[in-house]
C-alpha cells in the first residue's frame, strides 16, 4: 500500500500538560458541577521535521509505507531486509526488538528517547512521532503525526469525556473508544495518523473551579476508573485476534496504544500563586491510594493501557515523573504494565527550571526519571528545543550517572509497544480500514446518541419539559452567539476536525420553523421585548474554552459576561417560564436560576460535540429523557467553606482552612 499525500500545514498549539489540585468544592447555592507524522520530512530517515510536507507514518524516498518491515521499503533504501532479525516475523516480539535495540549505537539509542524519535536509517529504522491525542474523537492537537487534508477531511467528534460520563453507560463508553480507534488505523492506513494516543484524561476533578474539568470523568475515582476500562479497551483490542507470538501479554496485538494519564495527584493548572509546573500536592497515603491511584490502577489492571503518562506536579516533594515508588514500583512492578511510560511534554525541563528539584542540572534529571522509570521524554517542541533525554542522555551515560543498559530498557518498552501495534509487520484485519470508514453515519449517529445520554435535567418546574409541539409553534432562542450558533464551543478542547457541526439553533429550527434567534453580548440582551411574542423562549448561556481550559481555573462559579442579569431580564419580560441551557463544564452556580419561578427548566448540556444541537434539540422535544451528573449539585448548608484551590496542608493565610 503506497499512496503520495501532497502537502501537510504544520498546526503549533499551547502546551499541553499535567499538574495537581485540592480542595473540596465552594460553597453556592446550586451548582451544575458539573501527531501523520507531524511531517515527518525524511527522505532517508534521518530527520523529523516540524513543518513541511511529510508524507505519512513511514516514508522514504517520498513514498508512503504502512508497515516498517516492508521488502519493498528495504529496496529503496539499499538493504537486505532478510539480513534484519526484528523482521523476522516467525520470532517473538522481544527477541526482535532486543535484536533491533542490539543493532543501534548509543548515540543512535540516544535520538530515539523523545517523542519525535529520529530513527536509525543506517538499520532501517524510521522515524516516529510518539505524541497522538484522542480524548473524544481523533484530534489533530500537538506536533504528532494526525492530520487532516484533501483525503481525510475531519473526524468524527464526540461530547467531551465530562457528557460521556454522565450517561453512566459503560458500553457507550466502549463504542465511543472503538469508533474513535476504527477512525485512527483508517487514518493510518491513509498517512494520515500514527498509532499512539495519549488520551484518556483520568484526573479526578477535586474542585468545581479546575480548567480540565471538562476532559475527565468526574469527581468519583471509581467512574472514573470504569471509564478508562471500557474506554482503554475498546481503543487497543482487536475483535478476534489472538496472543502475539510466544503468548505473552507484551506480545498481545492492539489495534491503537491508549495512555492513561496525568499520573498523579494532578487537579490544579493556574490558581493565584499555584500552577500545574511547581505545584507540589501534600497527599496523605490514604487519599493517595483511594483517590488518585485507583482509576490508573484500574486502567493498567483491568485496561491492559499500553501507556501511562506522569505529570509536571510533586507529589509530597518528589516529581512524578522521578518517583520510582510510584513508576518502576507501582504501575510497572505491582501493576504490571505491559508498555512504556512517558512524561507530560516538558516535564523533565520542568523539574529543572521550573521546579528546580535538589539543584539538578540536564543530565542529573534525566538520569534521575530513567532511573526511575521514564521510557519517553516529550519535548518542549513548541520553543524549539529538544527533549531533555536527548539533549542530555547521551552525557547521562558518559558521566555515569545512567546505564546504557537503563536506555536499553526503555527502548524495548517503545519498541515492543509498536511491535504489537503492527508497526512493524501491519495487522492484516486492519488492513482494509480507509477514508470510507471516518465519519460513517454510525459513528454520526453514536456522537449525537452520547450527547442526548449526556444531558443533565437539573430543574423542571410544573412540567416545563419536554415541549409539546402541538402548543409551541412559535419560539425565540436567546444567548450569546457562541452558544446559540455553536460552532466551535459545542467542541470543546482537544478536538480535530469534525464531521459536521450541527448548531442548536439549527437543530431547534428544524422542528419549530418559526424559531427567531436574539443575540446577546456582554453588557444587555436586546430580546426582552421580543420574547413577548412568542410560545417558548430558551436561554443558552454558559463558559467556552478560554473561561476554563488547561492552564487556566476559575476563580468562581459564576456566569461571566453579564449572562446572569440579562437572563433574569428575559425571564421577566416572557409570558411563560423561559428554559434554560447550560454549556459548561465545571461548577456552574445556577442558584438564580433554581429560585426564581420565571425559569421553568434548567438543562446541563455540557461541550456536547459536533451532534449537540440535535440532541439538545431532542432532549428539549421529549424525544430523549436526560440524567444525572458526574459531579455533585450542591445546597449551600451542606458544604464546608474552601476558597482557596491548594490542599489544606499546602495552605497558609487568608481563605486556610
Amino acid at each position: 500500500v503506497s499512496l503520495y499525500v501532497p502537502t501537510c500545514p504544520g498546526r503549533p498549539r499551547a502546551a499541553r500538560g499535567s499538574s495537581s489540585l485540592v480542595a473540596m468544592a465552594s460553597s453556592l447555592r446550586h451548582c451544575v458541577l458539573l501527531a501523520s507524522l507531524l511531517c515527518a520530512v525524511s527522505v532517508a530517515f534521518t530527520s523529523v521535521s516540524g513543518g513541511g510536507s511529510g508524507l505519512g507514518p513511514i516514508t522514504t524516498n517520498g513514498r508512503n509505507y504502512t508497515k516498517v518491515c516492508d521488502p519493498a521499503r528495504f529496496a529503496a533504501m539499499g538493504l537486505e531486509m532478510g539480513g534484519f532479525r526484528y523482521c523476522d516475523a516467525s520470532l517473538p516480539y522481544a527477541e526482535r526488538v532486543r535484536d533491533l535495540v542490539g543493532r543501534l549505537t548509543l548515540e543512535e539509542k540516544v535520538r530515539n528517547l523523545g517523542d519525535r524519535a529520529e530513527g536509525a536509517a543506517r538499520v532501517g529504522l524510521p522515524p516516529y512521532l510518539w505524541w497522538g491525542e484522542a480524548l473524544h474523537g481523533v484530534s489533530d492537537t500537538g506536533p504528532g503525526g494526525t492530520r487532516f487534508g484533501d483525503v481525510v477531511p475531519g473526524a468524527t467528534s464526540f461530547p467531551l469525556v465530562i457528557n460521556s460520563a454522565a450517561a453512566f453507560n459503560e458500553t457507550l463508553w466502549g463504542a465511543i473508544g472503538g469508533a474513535v480507534s476504527t477512525e485512527i488505523r483508517a487514518m493510518y492506513n491513509l498517512g494520515h495518523a500514527e498509532l499512539t494516543y495519549w488520551s484518556p484524561n483520568i484526573n479526578v476533578v477535586r474542585d468545581p473551579r479546575w480548567g480540565r474539568a471538562s476532559e475527565t470523568p468526574g469527581e468519583d475515582p471509581f467512574v472514573v476508573g470504569r471509564y478508562s476500562v471500557n474506554f482503554v479497551r475498546a481503543m487497543q483490542d482487536i475483535d478476534g485476534a489472538g496472543p502475539g507470538p510466544g503468548a505473552d501479554p507484551f506480545a498481545r496485538p492492539i489495534k491503537v496504544s491508549s495512555c492513561c494519564k496525568h499520573y498523579a495527584a494532578y487537579d490544579v493548572d493556574a490558581w493565584l500563586t499555584a500552577d500545574r509546573l511547581t505545584f507540589d500536592a501534600r497527599v496523605e497515603e490514604r487519599d493517595m491510594i483511594e483517590t488518585f491511584e485507583r482509576p490508573f490502577e484500574m486502567c493498567v489492571r483491568d485496561g491492559d493501557a499500553s501507556c501511562v503518562m506522569c505529570s509536571y506536579n510533586r507529589i509530597n516533594g518528589v516529581p512524578a515523573c522521578a518517583n520510582a515508588r510510584l513508576l518502576s514500583e507501582t504501575v510497572r512492578g505491582e501493576w504490571q504494565l505491559h508498555g512504556y511510560i512517558v512524561s507530560d511534554c516538558d516535564s523533565v525541563r520542568v523539574m529543572v527550571r521550573d521546579a528546580k528539584w535538589l539543584g539538578y542540572n540536564g543530565v542529573e534529571a534525566t538520569a534521575a526519571a530513567m532511573k526511575a522509570g521514564l521510557d519517553l521524554d516529550c519535548g518542549m517542541y513548541w520553543e524549539g528545543a529538544q527533549d531533555f533525554f536527548t539533549a542530555f542522555g547521551l552525557d547521562a551515560v558518559r558521566q555515569g550517572k545512567l546505564r546504557e543498559s537503563e536506555v536499553d530498557n526503555a527502548l524495548r518498552n517503545l519498541y515492543l509497544t509498536l511491535m504489537r501495534l503492527g508497526f512493524f509487520d501491519g495487522i492484516p484485519e486492519l488492513e482494509s480500514l480507509g477514508a470510507d470508514d471516518v465519519c460513517t453515519e454510525e459513528h454520526k449517529e453514536l456522537a449525537a446518541d452520547a450527547a442526548r445520554q449526556g444531558m443533565v435535567l437539573i430543574k423542571n418546574d410544573h412540567g416545563r419539559l419536554p415541549l409539546d409541539t402541538n402548543k409551541v409553534h412559535s419560539l425565540s432562542l436567546v444567548g450569546l452567539l457562541q452558544h446559540i450558533n455553536a460552532t466551535d464551543v459545542m467542541l470543546g478542547d482537544y478536538r480535530g476536525k469534525p464531521c459536521r457541526v450541527v448548531t442548536p439553533y439549527d437543530a431547534i429550527r428544524k422542528v419549530v420553523s418559526a424559531t427567531s434567534a436574539h443575540v446577546c453580548d456582554d453588557g444587555a440582551c436586546g430580546a426582552a421585548a421580543d420574547v413577548k411574542t412568542v410560545d417558548a423562549t430558551i436561554v443558552i448561556a454558559g463558559l467556552n474554552m478560554s473561561v476554563e481550559k488547561e492552564g487556566n481555573d476559575r476563580e468562581d462559579l459564576l456566569l461571566p459576561w453579564n449572562q446572569t442579569n440579562w437572563i433574569n431580564a428575559v425571564a421577566e419580560a416572557s409570558p411563560y417560564p423561559i428554559i434554560l441551557v447550560i454549556i459548561s463544564a465545571g461548577g456552574v452556580d445556577v442558584s438564580f436560576a433554581q429560585n426564581n419561578p420565571k425559569i421553568g427548566a434548567i438543562l446541563w448540556a455540557g461541550y456536547p460535540g459536533e451532534e449537540g444541537g440535535t440532541a439538545i434539540a431532542d432532549v428539549l422535544f421529549g424525544k430523549y429523557n436526560p440524567g444525572r451528573s458526574t459531579i455533585d449539585e450542591m445546597q449551600i448548608d451542606s458544604l464546608v467553606y474552601f476558597v482557596f484551590m491548594k490542599r489544606f496542608l499546602d495552605c497558609q493565610g487568608e481563605g486556610c482552612r
